[in-house]
């Protein structure tokens, strides 16, 4: 047992602890390398081009001075520009190219002006003298800085590099642009590391065509582009920019193009974008790098672009891309015209780089109507290949619902203003002081006193254990170490009944029977004499960060306190917790410092209860709580915790229960939460300061949780919320049993609070079925309060034409595709609704009473389900008394064939053969919805979808996804519920069942797919093609 774990000799354990510090200081890239060089100011318009008035030198000349000013140039590591090797150069370019500009360096002007003229004028292409040497600076200095990057040399970096390179293409040079240095980065890494995911995001205004046709055939490079469009009228004015060119053979869904139909569009729909899109598909892609073809001319002011992208947005967009790859994120300049936003914005995003904290945005408005439909049809094209896209058009919503006002569609009014003031009054409004620390911490080894005899989960161990981790991996000596203080009467007060205090406080002189009895009024809860004084300990801590955060010393903090807080009600202890600390701190914070808005995200998996009730009414606190549930089995088991219950009165809207039932959640759940509701509202909300309830019961390994939440995800989500209210997050201890888990998940949080790279999590599994029905439902609950969530709607439909404008077939067995129809007859309201009306088994629960006894097993709907006519599960059944190994368990319950001992089924079964084992229905009315076979056919042997498993796996005849029977994982069952996709054919027998019929079917129109599936499996067609 963990609470009998003898504590290692002192001198061992210092030996360890200084051996882990140098590990973990090792193991960190250190370092922002820049690439700044005066020669790149030689590449120069000789002719007087409107072009050369664009791209022209004193674009890096305001840059660097505005990166002076801010200090930031002197605090990143200077890297000398070079030059590209021919031999580089061909990686992406042909030498017959490589030789025609390299010609123009000897080149008259008259010469030099006749060679551009070859050029159309919308190819924008102007070359000097030096441009190209200035072109092999760019390109090597990009290479250079990619590689030290994926060596681990430095952390990140910015090549400020000019001319730009994403337009340029294999034998012409486009849009400014002579050699792609991006692309040629990128297949240099790629050699030579040996990477097998690369992620490109191309920011820049304008379409980076050059960089989409040198990739558009390799998954091993996945390239997003958010670019004006407008119909093919913005420049390059290509049908290759469209949201239906997705990729080619191979790289089929590794091209996404988000193309923007408007003008004047903003932070808000940029955000949308990374959020609803880009990192959904880039945590399932989970790259080993990242290279941003850095443009801003969607800056406010530019006059390319026609936006109005704050420059501060870029440093959030930044913060994004550095929750990837372990934070190895190279960018390279492209466009920006606006010397004046252009300046301001690289410098946000250097700030980004460096590691400081974004600066706050204004609440967040809507999205641009047009805006919406190009980011939903964006999803609808690439949904076939990207697993976290597989239920986006599975909720059922009244397509005619009114989301858009007319004030909100409009966006060209902000045309009228003079964008470089505007400018300066955004800039005026960035809080850019860094303050002296980052990272403050509370800990006190007083607050172990509070104990029982008994062998109680909430232990003092906890907060040793969290501590002496923390000093293992050196993070206490990197932090600004605060003393603990005890919180007085009047702080209390703030949230807790007076007479519930001075009852507390009484139990300082109780005796051991008085205390036994007093706890009992109490709902789980032990009392010690020194519970109340820890109790106020642990308070006082966490209100020292809030002062020590909000009057500029640190910019964020960590409290290591016990006993937890968010169960505490008003007039009574609850669930471990005697004060409501983070509720105490939010009033606090409030009334000492008038924040007028406080975020609290609370992942402990229980219902913080305490916290939702005492502020249900007020909007100036929004409490977002993500727990276990289980339909009200889990403890606090109230039904306060369900998703409709979103705050009363005025504080309607401002209570957000994100409540999962049943399925074990994991790291790929948690985190769709945080894409899909609690990172978009927030954005919304735009808090002054976010306090976290961090409980690590949903830890992997907790005795009490039974989820498998990972300490990296912990990381990521610490990272989301750090870009929000000017880094002001404070993350205090909640539950958590496992000590061994709680300790490697809170220094995780740590050193994401400090600033060390996000790690990466390692599966990209998506997020499951019954987590997407309680994300689903909360969004259902609270669409009438947030703009933001109005993206689960029904996507449009795709057609294969328009597909296959791509420019190719697309290869089946490159990507396992999901091939999912774009609308559904059974939504996830559907879903919400079944696994409502189900027994609940008694060990899935978790009462309070038992807790040390808990089991953390968690059944699924369908293993509490199977009552009724619609029962989803097959009615042949495997003979009890029969021992039959699962290997050899056939797809509805017989014995499947042993692989290698028959050829096809005809050797068995005849000419005339007979597949069934019941008699099959002939028809039945759900025929209408099987689709015709996707052009690669079908692949017996292909495994699960969901889990890999190739031992019992069926096909859906709707979508034609693969996935596991329920001797395996039931997802194909689950599939049904979700999807309402009725006929599933087994490629065990090659059967075909129809879950809402609860029968074998058999019928000409499913012919074709049992012969696809024959072919597939036994090398040879069915005798007689039926």
């Amino acid at each position: 047992m963990e609470g009998e774990r003898k504590k290692p000799d002192s001198s061992t354990k210092r030996s360890d602890q200084k051996q882990e510090v140098k590990e973990n200081e090792n193991s960190v890239p250190k370092g922002t390398g820049i690439v700044n060089d005066e020669m790149f100011l030689l590449h120069k318009c000789p002719f007087g081009s409107e072009h050369g008035k664009l791209e022209c030198p004193e674009r890096l000349n305001a840059i660097q001075k505005k990166l002076t000013e801010y200090g930031l140039l002197d605090r990143c590591v200077p890297l000398q520009a070079r030059l590209a090797t021919n031999e580089e150069l061909l990686i992406c370019h042909s030498q017959d190219y490589i030789y025609k500009i390299r010609s123009t360096a000897t080149m008259s002007q008259e010469q030099l002006k006749e060679y551009v003229d070859g050029f159309d004028d919308l190819e924008c292409v102007y070359i000097g003298k030096n441009t190209y040497e200035c072109a092999c600076l760019s390109a090597g200095s990009v290479i250079d800085l990619t590689t030290k990057v994926v060596k681990g040399e430095l952390r990140n970096g910015i090549a400020l590099v000019r001319p730009p390179g994403h337009h340029a293409q294999e034998s012409v040079p486009n849009g400014y642009c002579i050699f792609n240095n991006i692309a040629l980065a990128a297949r240099h890494v790629k050699h030579k590391f040996n990477l097998e995911r690369i992620l490109i995001v191309d920011f820049d205004v304008h379409h980076g065509q050059g960089l989409q046709q040198m990739f558009e055939d390799d998954p091993s490079v996945l390239y997003f582009s958010i670019h004006q469009y407008g119909h093919e009228t913005s420049w390059p004015n290509l049908i290759e920019s469209s949201c239906k060119y997705i990729g080619v053979g191979a790289g089929e869904g590794y091209n996404i193009n988000i193309p923007w139909n408007e003008i004047g569009l903003g932070d808000a729909e940029y955000l949308a974008a990374f959020q609803q899109v880009l990192l959904p598909v880039a945590y399932e892609y989970n790259p080993q790098l990242v290279l941003v073809a850095c443009g801003v001319d969607a800056s406010i002011g530019d006059p390319e672009g026609f936006m109005r992208v704050s420059p501060a947005c870029y440093a959030h967009l930044m913060s994004m891309i550095m929750g990837l790859a372990d934070g190895k994120v190279c960018c390279a300049l492209e466009g920006g015209y606006c010397l004046e936003s252009l300046s301001e914005s690289i410098s946000m995003v250097v700030r980004t780089l460096l590691g400081d904290v974004c600066p706050q945005l204004q609440p967040q408005k809507q999205v641009n109507k047009k805006s919406f439909d190009s980011i939903l049809e964006t999803i609808a094209n690439i949904k076939p290949f990207w697993k976290c896209f597989q239920h986006q058009d599975t909720s059922k919503v009244d397509v005619n619902i009114a989301v858009y006002t007319d004030k909100d569609v409009s966006v060209s009014s902000g045309f009228n203003e003079d964008p470089i003031k505007t400018l300066a009054n955004m800039m005026a409004e960035i809080q850019l002081t860094v303050p002296k620390y980052r990272t403050c911490l509370v800990y006190d080894d007083r607050m172990r006193l509070h104990h029982t005899v008994f062998n109680h989960p909430e232990r003092p161990e906890r907060v040793s254990w969290i501590f002496e981790k923390h000093e293992a991996l050196g993070l206490v000596e990197r932090c600004r170490r605060l003393p603990a203080r005890y919180a007085v009467h009047q702080e209390i007060e703030l949230c807790h009944n007076i007479d519930y205090i001075e009852t507390m406080e009484q139990t300082k002189s109780m005796s051991f029977r008085e205390l036994a009895k007093q706890q009992e009024n109490y709902e789980s809860i032990y009392l010690h004499p020194d519970t109340y004084a820890c109790a106020r300990l642990a308070l006082g801590g966490v209100l020292t960060i809030v002062d020590d955060v909000l009057t500029g010393k640190s910019v964020n903090g960590t409290a290591i306190v016990r006993p937890p807080g968010h169960h505490a009600e008003e007039k009574f202890a609850c669930g471990f917790c005697i004060f409501n600390t983070v509720a105490v701190a939010a009033k606090y914070a409030k009334q000492m410092y008038g924040v007028k808005r406080v975020l609290i995200v609370d992942w402990d998996i229980h219902h913080g209860n305490g916290t939702q009730n005492m502020f249900d009414k007020d909007p100036s606190v929004l409490y977002i709580s993500l727990h276990r549930y289980d339909e009200g089995a889990f403890f606090p088991a109230s039904s306060r915790a369900e998703p409709d219950k979103v705050g009363l009165d005025k504080g309607a809207g401002f209570n957000i229960n994100i409540a999962w039932n049943w399925a074990k959640m994991g790291d790929a759940e948690y985190l769709a939460a945080f894409q899909k509701i609690i990172m978009p509202v927030a954005y919304e909300y735009a808090p002054d300061l976010v306090f976290v309830s961090a409980g690590f019961d949903a830890a992997l390994g907790d005795p009490l949780g039974g989820y498998l939440v990972n300490p990296e995800c912990y990381g990521q989500m610490t990272h989301m919320l750090s870009s929000l209210a000017n880094g002001h997050v404070i993350v205090v201890l909640e539950g958590g049993y496992n000590l061994s888990s709680i300790s490697k998940s809170m220094a995780q949080c740590t050193q994401t609070l400090l600033g060390d790279p996000t790690p990466v999590l390692t599966s990209a599994k998506p997020a499951n079925m019954q987590a997407v029905a309680s994300i689903h439902s909360t969004i259902q609950c609270h669409k009438p309060y947030w703009k933001c969530l109005q993206f689960i709607r029904p996507l449009p439909v795709v057609t294969k034409d328009s597909q296959s404008e791509s420019g190719g077939n697309g290869d089946a067995t490159a990507k396992p595709s999901t091939r999912a129809s774009a609308a559904s007859s059974t939504s996830v309201d559907d879903l919400i609704q079944s696994t409502s009306e189900m027994s609940i088994s008694s060990n899935s629960a978790c009462p309070d009473e038992s807790f040390h006894s808990c089991s953390s097993d968690i059944q699924s709907p369908e293993a509490v389900k199977g009552r009724g006519s619609g029962n989803v599960f097959h009615k042949t059944q495997p003979n009890d008394n029969v021992k039959v190994s699962e290997d050899a368990i056939g797809a509805v319950g017989g014995v499947a064939q042993q692989p290698g001992t028959i050829g096809a089924m005809t050797d068995i079964l005849g000419e005339n053969m007979q597949m069934y084992a019941v008699v099959p229905l002939t028809w039945c009315p759900h025929l209408e919805g099987v689709t015709a076979l996707p052009e690669g056919g079908l692949h017996a042997d292909e495994p699960c979808f969901e889990c890999g498993d190739s031992k019992e796996n069926w096909v859906c005849l709707h979508c034609y996804m693969v996935l596991c029977g329920r001797y395996v994982e039931s997802h194909m069952v689950k599939h049904g519920v979700v999807s309402g996709h009725c006929l599933v054919l087994s490629y065990a027998d090659l059967s075909v069942w129809c879950y809402e019929c609860d029968s074998y079917v058999h019928n000409g129109i499913i012919i074709p797919m049992k012969r696809a599936a024959h072919i597939s499996k036994f090398g040879t067609d069915i005798p007689g093609g039926s």
